[in-house]
């Protein structure tokens, strides 16, 4: 009996993600709409996203090339994709914890696909990442090195990046809505991640048994295949293994997980 159980929950969670997908227009818009609502009335509207970004970056890239005695031209490229990458992830573990609490007025109302409401979260920071991505190009191009950019590693990082992120924000949604201090602790947990995550440092200024930072950060690995192909490098064989390994994981207890609490969801709302 619980087999059959099992196997009904897995085929209305795989019918859930189907229909999510197939309602595209409807997360697009609510993702777009997000922004557009806070940029409303404003000048430049969404433009402010790409200006606060350029502003930081050249700002704390200057002193930084000072602080850790590096030339301005291999630093600032280095930090721009680290700051940018690493905000992208953040913000999306951050407002994964809200995705199903900012969409009661949704639930509750009518049966929208669950997994609908994820993939709104995620468009959302992509959109935000496009703006910011004119930062990247504008600082490559300036240090001479855009030529250099691997595109398709670039990209292939990129997919692997938004899939395990569309698995962390349904994850998180779903525990955060059924316990509430869950938003509260990640952002904490963020605020330190970024002082751990080789953002503004390099692993090689790292001594050697300092090194597990990096090794046991699984936000390192995906900085990593997101920006070396971008400064013209490959990312180690071992931060590629760690990335797909850990959507393997993230996959697997986004099913687990799914199958037992999809349906109480509207219910902890």
């Amino acid at each position: 009996m619980q087999t059959i159980e099992n196997r009904t929950q897995l085929a209305l969670l795989q019918n859930d993600v189907l229909q999510s997908f197939r309602k595209w227009q409807f997360w697009g818009f609510l993702g777009w709409n997000d922004i557009a609502k806070q940029y409303r009335r404003s000048f430049i509207g969404p433009v402010w996203i790409t200006l606060n970004s350029a502003i930081f970056i050249v700002a704390f890239g200057l002193v930084g090339a000072q602080l850790f005695k590096f030339s301005v031209e291999d630093y600032l490229p280095y930090f721009c994709a680290g700051q940018i990458f690493f905000s992208f992830m953040s913000s999306l573990i951050n407002e994964g914890c809200d995705t199903y609490i900012n969409a009661h007025t949704f639930l509750k109302q009518t049966a929208y696909p669950k997994f609908a409401f994820v993939l709104r979260v995620v468009w959302r920071n992509l959109l935000l990442l496009g703006h910011n991505l004119a930062v990247i190009i504008a600082v490559l191009l300036w240090a001479g090195r855009l030529s250099q950019v691997q595109w398709l590693p670039f990209l292939a990082g990129l997919l692997v990046t938004i899939l395990a992120a569309c698995f962390v924000v349904a994850i998180f949604g779903a525990i955060a809505a059924r316990y509430r201090d869950v938003p509260m602790m990640v952002a904490s947990i963020m605020q330190v991640s970024f002082f751990v995550t080789p953002v503004m440092w390099r692993p090689d200024q790292l001594t050697e048994r300092a090194q597990w930072l990096v090794h046991l950060n699984p936000l390192a690995c995906y900085l990593e295949i997101l920006r070396q192909p971008l400064l013209g490098l490959a990312a180690s064989q071992q931060a590629w293994l760690t990335a797909v390994g850990l959507l393997a994981v993230l996959c697997v207890a986004f099913i687990l997980l799914y199958r037992q609490v999809r349906r109480r969801i509207v219910y902890w709302l």
